[in-house]
């Protein structure tokens, strides 16, 4: 088995290297969408806020809620990645059912006015994400399989208030934390029997643990009447967390597979390799401007633009493999800007709100993977993007008694990219799907 090990050694390293020469940032850019009703509307929420999720979109609209609230949200994710590679193809799957958000809004009494605050938790980025890759190497048939499940959430204090009839401010309090766990998979079958070995696996795994970082959201609001305003604009700026990441990492054994399969149902494990470290990330602040116009009582439109510099993000420090610190976030990451746009119609006497929306979500990330070999784009290319994420969204709310309100929302979007030219052009068509249920008691 020495020589074959000796083979499958160089491949392993080359496969190995592709992937692991620059680690995607999962905390840089995968929004994850907040709020049943907003995420309903698109997202389209700056220039609304009107719930408690307006801890997150803008904290200045909290000064419009007059009733106490108590909110619960809950989604279900579906993540498909169609890739393919030298005319293979292969599918992954991530699914996962979790908490979107919980939180207490409460009104208090001010002579004129209004002063309100709020507490609760948000998770405000999905991290998920996976992708398969087949092919063959002479007698060998290859399978790549690379999987991220974790998530950040920010658990917040805020506060609004009325400064003038139609000018509300706000401050939200946030901190972040949160944790992804990764797996990569390499896996090479002997599909002709040319070895006494059938099935090559190595396998790394990591656990990245995002501890707690602070950050603050300052919200306005302009309002035209303060109560059923026709028409409002929002701002909003938050600061950009700095997380002490702390990992694990099991590498694949030095001497050995992580596990080889004979032909005669012998299986032979090897145990990996453990060590640990920490780095910090500092992320950048981002700005999100929205309105809203209500041209008719039963009808409500918005829109809204979030821009994030992500070509800013820094690491502090670096830890000794460099295993996750080696981007370099000037070349390596775009600065983006997200759209919302949204509507919700009120049926009359019918106590249902039905809702739509849009947004489109660029993927920061534009490669190349090595960033000390960005001049050689034959053998370091860019990621090239054929169609940005973009999302459509729909949903309903409706009163299950008069103080209990109950939404649910389905958003469906999709991007497509490519990465490398020839045998090694890499495509990748995905998919996303959430479901979201949210209810909400007011009193």
């Amino acid at each position: 088995m020495t020589c074959v090990r000796a083979l499958m050694a160089v491949t392993l390293t080359i496969l190995i290297a592709v992937p692991a020469s620059t680690q995607e940032e999962r905390a840089v850019g995968n929004f994850a969408g907040v709020g049943v009703r907003s995420m309903a509307m698109g997202g389209a929420f700056v220039g609304v806020a009107d719930d408690f999720t307006a801890v997150f979109w803008n904290p200045a609209g909290l000064a419009q809620i007059q009733q106490r609230e108590i909110y619960v949200g809950l989604n279900r994710n579906g993540f498909e990645n169609q890739s393919s590679m030298d005319g293979a193809s292969a599918t992954a799957n991530v699914n996962n059912t979790h908490f979107g958000s919980l939180g207490a809004v409460f009104p208090w009494p001010v002579a004129r006015g209004s002063f309100v605050i709020a507490a609760g938790i948000n998770r405000v980025s999905d991290l998920d994400w996976g992708l398969e890759s087949s092919g063959h190497l002479d007698s060998l048939h290859i399978e790549d399989r690379f999987r991220h499940e974790g998530k950040l959430t920010t658990t917040t204090l805020a506060a609004a208030v009325d400064v003038s009839p139609s000018v509300s401010l706000g401050l939200a309090v946030n901190i972040v934390s949160g944790e992804d766990e990764s797996s990569n998979e390499f896996i090479s079958l002997d599909t002709e029997d040319h070895f006494f070995e059938r099935r090559f696996v190595d396998r790394e795994e990591f656990v990245d643990d995002y501890e707690r970082a602070f950050t603050a959201t300052l919200g306005a609001m302009v309002r035209s009447e303060r109560v059923d305003p026709r028409l409002r604009f929002g701002l909003a700026v938050t600061t950009g967390a700095t997380h002490k990441i702390s990992y694990d990492f099991l590498a694949p054994p030095d001497t050995a597979f992580s596990i080889v399969e004979f032909d005669d149902g012998r299986v032979f494990t090897a145990p990996g390799v453990e060590f640990s470290d920490r780095y910090k990330l500092s992320l950048p602040l981002s700005l999100a401007i929205g309105g809203s116009y209500r041209p008719l009582p039963q009808l409500l439109l918005a829109a809204g633009l979030h821009s994030t510099e992500w070509s800013q993000t820094e690491y502090d420090g670096s830890d000794a493999a460099q295993l996750r610190t080696n981007a370099d976030f000037e070349r390596q990451y775009d600065d983006i800007v997200r759209w919302h746009l949204g509507a919700e119609y009120q049926l009359p006497n019918m106590g249902v709100d039905l809702r739509v929306g849009a947004y489109a979500d660029p993927i920061p990330f534009v490669g190349p993977r090595d960033p000390e070999r960005a001049d050689d784009p034959e053998t370091n290319p860019p990621v090239v993007s054929i169609q940005d994420r973009r999302f459509l969204t729909a949903g309903a709310g409706f009163f299950l008694e008069e103080t209990v309100r109950c939404d649910i929302t389905m958003s469906r979007g999709n991007y497509e990219q490519v990465e490398g030219e020839g045998a090694s052009r890499l495509r990748e068509e995905a998919t996303l799907t959430r479901w979201s249920l949210g209810v909400s008691y007011r009193f």
